[in-house]
């Protein structure tokens, strides 16, 4: 087994064995981090490898942004007394990375000829470590920067452009050379049906996401680095591959689960459907063909619970769970919503309910809700999300919905009317929650 693969181009690994493989062969990949299962055809056959971890490490396609003219990686014009114009943010913002090109190709452009005038048109620069520093350089040699706005800018094709500030319009003719736009490499979205990940609105694997580190992917244990990430991602290429052998090389001496309580498919009730195998955001789920169900990867599950909402029989649960029944005032509340409040009250508080979380509102069964009434005095309270927060599509309104047709049936059996109760509430909103028991105590709903 290697300690990782490189779908894409490799770099150096001084202490891990790697592998690197083209991404045009990939056929599949199965398995959780610290075991995945990779196929690949080579020389008309199918082969297959075992590794660790994945890093997919691809360039980024370059674009024009302005069709016919040179973007910045081009070599300089080789006359040495023409006027030069370098334009970024065209049609976009440029990246840092791309910043570094345009100021390190307008100082070369500078110094190799001191009389020659070097122009750097730009709406917005992003300073990265050495790209301040570049931007002093390029000043001192002769630079001129003008920063210009959307509307009064206009590159005349294919020398020419002409810039407006405080009602004076300059006209500059030479060599013009632009940003190019940075795309996804045309293998990423077939890889990212491959490997199972949900790319991003622009086709990266990872972009920008606050929940996850630099270059996490949705899947545990495969790594995005560079034109697989985002433009932004390549500015600080080095850091992001130095984190991600330190994750592998952390994987490899000590692979730790996520979260604390397993999940498991109950083998007598999953139909085999694929629902959950489709729904898990982190592909945790296969098929486990010895027991005919599905199975819950334990080290590639982040604990999201969207398995146990989504499937139909009711297969999926939360192992050892332990689910107290008929003992009154019970409270099943929506791990988004509610449980999050109830962790911001007073124990005291608490006192007199069994309160149970769930993944969501619409995840509550009916015959949970029955097998919960053995006794004539208890009663229940779901609590969801408001119809705007709620993560699960009108989560909130199933759960609603629940609630009536369980009532509907407790009425007509004459077992009692409003024994179950729909409220919803948001996270912030502990003291409401706090004031909404007392009232289901005292039986004031």
């Amino acid at each position: 087994m290697y300690d990782v693969i490189f779908i894409g181009n490799p770099v150096e690994t001084p202490s891990l064995e790697k592998r690197q493989v083209e991404p045009e062969k990939i056929t599949s990949c199965k398995g959780r981090i610290g075991d995945f299962s990779l196929r690949y055809r080579e020389n008309g056959k199918v082969k297959e490898v075992k590794t660790r971890a994945i890093v997919v490490n691809l360039p980024h396609q370059q674009e024009e942004s302005v069709p016919e003219l040179p973007v910045f990686s081009e070599a300089l014009e080789s006359d040495r007394e023409n006027t030069l114009i370098f334009i970024q943010d065209n049609e976009e913002i440029a990246s840092a990375f791309i910043n570094g090109i345009g100021l390190k190709k307008a100082l070369q452009a500078a110094r190799d000829n001191p009389s020659r005038q070097v122009y750097y048109f730009y709406r917005s620069l992003r300073f990265t470590e050495g790209t301040d520093q570049l931007y002093e350089e390029a000043r001192r040699a002769g630079v001129a920067f003008f920063r210009y706005e959307q509307g009064k800018f206009e590159i005349n094709p294919p020398n020419k452009v002409s810039y407006t500030r405080g009602g004076a319009t300059m006209d500059v003719e030479g060599k013009i050379y632009t940003a190019p736009l940075l795309k996804p490499s045309l293998e990423l979205e077939k890889l990212a049906r491959v490997l199972r990940i949900i790319p991003n609105e622009e086709g990266y694997l990872q972009a920008e996401n606050v929940y996850l580190a630099p270059t996490l992917t949705g899947r545990r244990g495969v790594y995005a680095v560079g034109g697989a990430r985002s433009p932004n991602g390549l500015a600080g290429f080095e850091d992001e591959i130095k984190f991600t052998l330190e994750e592998i090389e952390a994987i490899k001496n000590n692979l730790q689960p996520l979260v604390e309580d397993d999940r498991e498919v109950d083998d007598r009730k999953c139909i085999l459907c694929y629902t959950c195998f489709r729904v898990c955001p982190h592909a945790a789920l296969e098929e486990n063909k010895e027991q005919d169900a599905m199975e819950v990867l334990k080290d590639a599950c982040w604990g999201c619970n969207a398995c146990i909402s989504h499937c139909p029989a009711g297969a999926i649960s939360i192992a050892d769970e332990q689910e107290e029944k008929g003992s009154g005032l019970q409270v099943f509340m929506c791990e988004n919503s509610a449980a999050t409040a109830r962790k911001k009250m007073p124990q005291e508080d608490l006192e007199g309910f069994i309160t149970r979380e769930i993944p969501c509102a619409c995840s509550i069964k009916k015959e949970d809700i029955y097998a919960s009434l053995q006794d004539p005095e208890d009663r229940i309270l779901i609590l969801g999300c408001f119809e705007e927060s709620c993560k699960h599509l009108e989560g909130d309104q199933r759960g609603q919905r629940i609630v009536d047709e369980v009532n509907e049936t407790l009425a007509s059996l004459e077992l009692g009317e409003d024994k179950v109760r729909f409220e919803r509430l948001s996270p912030p909103m502990e003291q409401d929650l706090a004031n909404l028991l007392d009232r289901w105590r005292e039986g004031q709903l």
